[in-house]
């Protein structure tokens, strides 16, 4: 490991409802993450649906890789790497409420706090969300690819610093 990617934290935060089937993909990745040996400067952490009491998750961390799931149009199971721009929005969404309070909207209040991490997405195509607390084959598959590829992620993607990655 190179010596700029041993100085830096990184924090691995998968989030989603655990109760939602496909939706509690994230929590589920972060699952088999504690199963395996990480880089010791990779911190893995399960956000679930914490809302505001993630805002303290950010301190000290470098690099932030956000697992969850999105609507995408793509096959369900199907795993992108997104990094945010500037304008870090979910479109069409508008905030009513507290318990509304999503990974953007933490984003732009840890900067309002001057915690800067550089940030990307790992997002997969859930099949389906319902009363569940197992993933669909689909998902449980993808959840398998992206523990096995978090660890190579954390070090090289951040290096190149991609917009967008299709990952099979």
């Amino acid at each position: 490991m190179s010596e700029n990617a041993s100085s830096r934290t990184t924090l691995v935060l998968g989030v989603g409802n655990p109760l939602m089937g496909d939706e509690g993909f994230g929590n589920h990745v972060i699952r088999r993450l504690r199963e395996m040996r990480l880089p010791s400067h990779v911190r893995v952490e399960e956000g679930g649906v914490g809302g505001f009491n993630l805002l303290g998750s950010v301190e000290g961390v470098k690099q932030l890789l956000v697992v969850d799931v999105m609507m995408m149009g793509l096959p369900p199971g199907e795993l992108r790497l997104l990094k945010p721009g500037p304008e870090l929005r979910e479109p069409g969404k508008r905030i009513i409420s507290f318990h509304q309070v999503g990974v953007m909207e933490l984003v732009s209040m840890w900067r309002l706090l001057g915690y800067e991490p550089e940030i990307q997405f790992l997002l997969a195509q859930p099949q389906k969300i319902e009363w569940s607390t197992e993933l669909s084959p689909p998902l449980e598959l993808a959840a398998k690819r992206a523990a096995e590829m978090i660890p190579r992620l954390c070090q090289e993607s951040f290096e190149k610093g991609t917009e967008e990655i299709c990952l099979r």
